[in-house]
């Protein structure tokens, strides 16, 4: 059995701007951070958000054999036995 994550698509993004948007203490001017699952949580710079190729890759468990599956920028996909079809996605560089 695979653990499959739902990706956040760029029109559920837009939807839940739209609700946020609605707040009258959220402005043009709120902050956006990643939590981490630290103490605290990540700055995310205005430059992190950019279009990429990914592709998908699977990989097993060794102890459990499930498998899971993930998604790797193009330049990387070879070392990670990615299937060959590829697909446009916004990244969010975390760089720290």
């Amino acid at each position: 059995m695979e653990a499959k994550i739902e990706v956040l698509t760029l029109g559920m993004l837009k939807e839940q701007l739209a609700k946020f948007e609605q707040r009258p203490d959220v402005t043009d001017d709120t902050k956006i951070f990643l939590d981490t699952g630290w103490d605290s949580i990540q700055e995310i710079s205005p430059d992190a958000l950019s279009i990429e190729t990914a592709q998908k890759f699977t990989v097993e468990d060794e102890l459990t054999k499930e498998t899971f599956s993930g998604y790797s920028l193009e330049e990387k996909a070879a070392r990670m036995n990615a299937e060959e079809a590829k697909e446009t996605v916004i990244v969010i560089k975390n760089l720290y």
